[in-house]
């Protein structure tokens, strides 16, 4: 096959800063609006602890996943992970149920969106407004991921600086009126509710694994995705505690309304200041949803690459070189699950997708690194083995004791997923 009939590929555009940027634009997303409410309503004034055990609870899973992205180049990341780690049986369930939480994702944001734009133009909130809002929203954003991974870069790189100005501003304007003792804490909360609690918190840094997805696109991902995480995991941590302090700082009860943020704005600086916080809401979202419709087509390139999915679904464009079919389902799939539905989807079934995908991946490093054909890494975890399967049976509690109500679901997606891949092969057959 010459070069002019070769079939096309992706291209590897991705620096490290773009990296750093998309990651960051997944973790400082739309879950630290909601957060504060929903932690303060289930721990009081244990929520500095809760953000502080969550951030605990997540540091070895980044540097499980540090290891994992230094050792592979590939797109699709835990999918790469757990294939490579545990076969391709349990890695269909982690790119399965990845994808589908990043679809459920979208689904939930975009309802978020309008709800905010929804502050600014009430005709938006129901109705054939709030439809047409939805679909073109999902026309832009599938519009810039489509015709290349180079300008999703520069939109993502803008974003994040965004919302690193808005989560500053916001610490500025909202620190001199902050009460240091409704920070105080009360009764220690049940065991359970601490769980609950935390889960919120991982869904807000949930998202980190689609830089490792994206690694078939990056120039150097063997070492550019360890100081990407890094970076990521730190910025992201001071963004909640900023977001954090101000909001229990300065209300009441921050359980009582679904917009922390805005209230806590509207509270200090009147309507100006509620739209100042709600503008950068929208903006906050929108990284997050722009960052997912990134991350969640290459999940299903990396299914389709081998043969899990139907192959078309890794078809490249040969103009823009992304993988344009996949790009479209899911997009498509997603803003019309966001249509049909007004409410939002529970955040902890997504959540509980993404946790079942780590703790395979924390399983497959601890299979790679007593393999000798293993991959090799560029960073290599000290007692990475020990502290994979350590970080495996911690994030298995989290899960059992904060989703317990979601497993049924979890288990009936995970199911129906199966049952496609068998008639797929069957029909294939």
């Amino acid at each position: 096959m010459t070069a002019d009939t070769a079939a096309p590929t992706l291209v590897r555009a991705l620096t490290r800063r773009d990296l750093a940027g998309i990651l960051l634009n997944a973790m400082v997303g739309a879950g630290m609006l909601a957060a504060p409410a929903k932690v303060y309503a289930v721990t009081g004034g244990w929520s500095f602890t809760v953000l502080l055990l969550s951030a605990m609870a997540l540091l070895p899973l980044i540097l499980c996943f540090a290891d994992l992205g230094s050792r592979f180049s590939g797109t699709g990341g835990p999918y790469l992970y757990v294939r490579d780690g545990l076969g391709r049986i349990p890695a269909f369930a982690a790119g399965w149920l990845l994808w589908i939480a990043q679809v459920m994702s979208t689904a939930t944001l975009a309802n978020l969106f309008v709800s905010y734009l929804a502050g600014f133009a009430p005709i938006l909130e129901s109705g054939v407004p709030r439809l047409a809002t939805i679909g073109l929203l999902g026309a832009v954003m599938i519009g810039v991921v489509i015709v290349g991974i180079s300008p999703s870069a520069r939109v993502s790189n803008a974003l994040i600086v965004i919302k690193v100005a808005f989560v500053a501003l916001f610490l500025i304007a909202g620190l001199p009126f902050v009460d240091l003792g409704r920070v105080e804490t009360g009764a220690t909360p049940a065991i359970d509710d601490f769980a609950t609690a935390m889960l919120v918190y991982l869904f807000a840094y949930t998202g980190f694994e689609r830089g490792a997805v994206l690694a078939g696109e990056a120039r150097d991902p063997k070492r550019d995705m360890p100081a990407a995480l890094g970076i990521s995991m730190i910025v992201a941590t001071l963004a909640y505690a900023a977001v954090l302090l101000v909001c229990i700082g300065t209300l009441a009860d921050p359980s009582t309304t679904d917009r922390p943020l805005a209230e806590a704005g509207r509270l200090l600086y009147g309507s100006i200041g509620a739209v100042a916080v709600s503008a950068g809401a929208i903006t906050v979202i929108l990284g997050t949803l722009f960052v997912i419709g990134i991350g969640m087509p290459r999940v299903l390139l990396a299914l389709a690459d081998d043969g899990q999915v139907p192959t078309r679904f890794a078809a490249i464009h040969p103009r823009w070189r992304t993988p344009w079919i996949a790009i479209l389902l899911s997009g498509v799939l997603s803003y019309v699950a966001a249509m049909a539905s007004d409410l939002l989807t529970a955040l902890t079934i997504s959540t509980g997708s993404r946790l079942i995908s780590y703790i395979l991946s924390c399983i497959a490093l601890w299979r790679l690194r007593n393999r000798a054909d293993a991959p090799p890494a560029m960073f290599k975890l000290p007692a990475g083995g020990i502290i994979a399967l350590f970080t495996a049976a911690l994030f298995t509690g989290v899960l059992l004791l904060g989703a317990t109500n979601e497993l049924p679901a979890l288990a009936v997606v995970t199911a129906g997923g199966f049952v496609l891949l068998l008639f797929g092969k069957r029909r294939a057959a």
